[in-house]
């Protein structure tokens, strides 16, 4: 079964759809009924567009202004040139490998140190670089996914606002018959004091988010966008064993590559040594080899551990998508019944609105749990973005 967002306006169609529009506007004819039907536009409507983003060009925005990488590219052509002055001193450039310790001449041991150090500093800076990419792509994504979703939890907190602020002026005028009680409206007050707070908040919250997303990508703290970002949800699909996902993935992970790296600066500063050398540094060098062996398998220990950790949540937020579907369900049933018995004079127009805002509500909880999912799919596949225990 598969589920689509487009551009976090779901909650909004959800409402229209329920929801009837004032009408006070202009007019237009329906040739076939021979109705007129009047039509309000909403300020969504009648407001400037705004300029469309795409997750792509956010990203090469974040990618541009990024000090850290500018940085990387700056260390990486350091050592380029490093290399180069290496090759033009001795005519070759080439990294010693050893299983065992030997000294080796002073003027050897200084040419190898030098090989090694660079060929490790390239390495590194490579792996440093494509995990900085993966970090921001993650961070664009993340605020893409955030946005969206306060956007649509912000248009049912509006929602619910209008309807308490329906709710409370209906208690007032029940409050002056005698129908209800002073604390009764005044526990009605605070609720509606709460939701239209929800609502400040929710915006306040939407403004620091744009903000720092705008930061991230160079532009004006002001500017807003119109974010497409297309989320489709589809119960995630695992290829092979978790074993052997684990396999491929240890093997591509930036975490594990710089720790590897780390393993093989040890072994040649344990292999190798110059001939001034005393050898009294020796139990220190093999401490340090047996430390970062260590470390390398402690690192892949804990990614395994996160790797099963995500996947898990994966499909409890699958679980979470079939329930929160199942509410929704529900909700729009009882809506439903809601318009039947209003037509019926059964019930106020109050208890429609209010079945109304229970299907937002519901669609809402189902934007969430899409959201989160595509998320959490992502750092399954993206498993250098995983900590040791996520």
């Amino acid at each position: 079964m598969k589920y689509s967002l487009h551009k976090g306006k779901t909650v909004a169609l959800a409402l229209a759809a329920v929801l009837c529009l004032p009408a006070t506007a202009f007019a237009a004819e329906d040739p076939m009924a021979g109705i007129k039907v009047i039509y309000s536009p909403s300020p969504e409507e009648t407001a400037e567009p705004l300029p469309e983003l795409t997750f792509e060009q956010a990203l090469e925005k974040a990618e541009k202004k990024s000090p850290d990488l500018r940085s990387l590219a700056d260390y990486g052509e350091f050592l380029q040139a490093t290399k180069e002055d290496l090759w033009d001193k001795t005519g070759f450039f080439s990294v010693p490998d050893a299983s065992y310790r030997q000294w080796i001449s002073d003027y050897v041991y200084s040419y190898y140190s030098a090989s090694q150090s660079t060929d490790s500093g390239m390495k590194q800076n490579a792996i440093n670089t494509s995990m900085t990419k993966l970090a921001l792509e993650s961070t664009v994504k993340n605020y893409f996914t955030t946005i969206l979703s306060d956007e649509s939890n912000l248009e049912a907190a509006k929602e619910a606002a209008k309807v308490q602020d329906t709710s409370y002026e209906q208690g007032k005028l029940k409050n002056e018959l005698g129908l209800m009680s002073d604390y009764q409206l005044e526990q009605l007050r605070i609720q509606t004091e709460q939701a239209n707070n929800s609502v400040a908040l929710l915006e306040y919250t939407l403004e620091q988010e744009y903000q720092k997303f705008n930061s991230l990508m160079g532009e004006d703290s002001e500017a807003r966008f119109d974010l497409v970002y297309d989320v489709e949800y589809a119960p995630y699909e695992l290829h092979g064993t978790m074993e052997q996902h684990i396999n491929n993935k240890l093997n591509s992970d930036y975490t594990v590559l710089l720790k590897e790296q780390a393993v093989k600066d040890a072994e040649f500063k344990n292999n190798y040594l110059p001939a001034s050398s005393d050898g009294s540094e020796a139990k220190q060098l093999q401490l340090n080899l047996d430390n970062a062996n260590r470390d390398l398998k402690t690192t892949k220990e804990n990614k395994e551990l996160a790797i099963r950790n995500a996947y898990s949540t994966i499909l409890q937020l699958e679980t979470n998508y079939d329930n929160a579907q199942a509410s929704l369900t529900q909700a729009q049933a009882d809506y439903r019944v809601a318009q039947i018995n209003l037509q019926a004079g059964n019930v106020t127009q109050l208890s429609v609105d209010q079945a109304a805002l229970a299907v937002a509500k519901a669609q809402n909880e189902l934007n969430q749990v899409v959201y989160n999912h595509d998320m959490q799919i992502y750092l399954f596949e993206n498993t250098s973005l995983l900590g040791s225990a996520s």
